[in-house]
């Protein structure tokens, strides 16, 4: 846990907005980045909540996407493999789902289960939770998946249908956390949620500090503003020292972009979603 570095990759968490973003997201090779005793983290989407194309989106960037589907356009979620102890989780449970665990079922990745270990959750917006209902009856019917909530996410699953019917028919098995305190997952993998500022209607929102045997990561879907944070990202980062990530002209682009954007707090523009100020236009995984 000694060594770092910082990946930080343009979400698109509006579907569409003034800056042009990138047309694809990357598409992973999986068996090109694993070996067969590696720990790795995934990133198997990076899309907001509503998806790509953005639902009743006008804008130039969605028209192709609704006749001409790009299937790596998808919701945000991380996967986490640890090939030694035969392991591999799921960060966010998305509409998206069903084709994320199916990227964790790659030649490079030893657990060859079709469904994950566990699903870390973040908060209760519908990118980040919705996915669990392909777990149910109708679907994949699977049993006692472990699902780690915070408590007040907890007890909406518990006591809110449909998702209560996951847990009396035990296709979930929901798995309490709490904030700053670790989950050991293997002896190489650490876990540690810790409360963001966000709409909390339902649920917290958490993000997650992932701890490998040779490098951390910084997991922040989703979060108001920054500077309404009890910590500094800033100072999070130099926490890690991290060297200076390798990133692409274009990303360069729309990141300056972003970053020099006007607040505009409050306001949505047709065929946006509703996570759309500057400050959540960015997906950050701190490793």
């Amino acid at each position: 846990m000694k060594h770092y570095f910082i990946f930080l990759l343009v979400s698109m968490i509006y579907s569409c907005g003034n800056n042009q973003l990138p047309e694809k997201t990357y598409k992973i090779k999986t068996n090109q980045i694993l070996h067969k005793k590696s720990t790795s983290l995934i990133v198997l989407g990076t899309i907001q909540d509503a998806g790509s194309p953005h639902i009743a989106c006008k804008k130039e960037c969605c028209i192709d996407l609704f006749s001409y589907s790009d299937h790596d356009r998808q919701v945000v979620a991380l996967g986490l493999v640890d090939n030694n102890y035969n392991k591999k989780y799921l960060f966010e449970a998305t509409p998206d789902i069903a084709k994320q665990m199916k990227a964790l079922l790659k030649d490079a990745i030893q657990n060859k289960n079709e469904i994950v270990d566990g699903i870390f959750l973040t908060h209760a917006h519908i990118g980040h939770y919705t996915g669990l209902m392909y777990l149910g009856k109708e679907a994949a019917n699977a049993k006692n998946v472990n699902v780690f909530a915070m408590p007040r996410m907890k007890k909406y699953l518990e006591t809110s249908g449909p998702w209560s019917q996951l847990v009396t028919n035990k296709n979930i098995s929901l798995i309490q956390i709490e904030k700053e305190q670790s989950i050991s997952l293997t002896p190489n993998l650490m876990v540690t949620p810790f409360l963001v500022p966000h709409r909390d209607e339902y649920s917290e929102t958490v993000g997650y500090r992932i701890e490998g045997p040779n490098k951390t990561a910084l997991f922040i879907p989703d979060i108001d503003k920054w500077n309404k944070w009890d910590k500094s990202i800033v100072e999070e980062v130099k926490k890690v020292e991290p060297p200076k990530p390798t990133v692409s002209k274009s990303t360069k682009q729309v990141l300056s972009n972003l970053l020099k954007a006007p607040d505009k707090s409050g306001e949505t523009q047709e065929g946006e979603g509703d996570d759309q100020t500057p400050d959540q236009m960015l997906l950050c995984i701190y490793c």
